[in-house]
């Protein structure tokens, strides 16, 4: 299923980011379009695991005097 997703988004992102469009132009031409689209789709989950790897690593975001802590309307004032 998730080698499916993967595909499927590779299939999208093609279409729309210029760099990888042009890697899987050029591994279709040398390998097939099969073998290309995995391809695409297996450099998706890399960069996915890195970005998530690194908004791991990267400390919470602080709060500051102005950032509410509760529910903006209080359950008890709405009409």
């Amino acid at each position: 299923m998730l080698r499916w997703l993967l595909v499927e988004a590779a299939q999208s992102a093609v279409r729309f980011d210029a760099e990888l469009r042009r890697k899987y132009q050029r591994l279709q031409y040398r390998r097939g379009g099969q073998i290309a689209k995995v391809a695409i789709a297996r450099q998706l989950a890399v960069r996915l695991y890195w970005r998530l790897r690194e908004d791991r690593a990267a400390p919470p975001p602080a709060r500051t005097s102005g950032s509410p802590s509760s529910a903006v309307i209080p359950k008890g004032s709405r009409d």
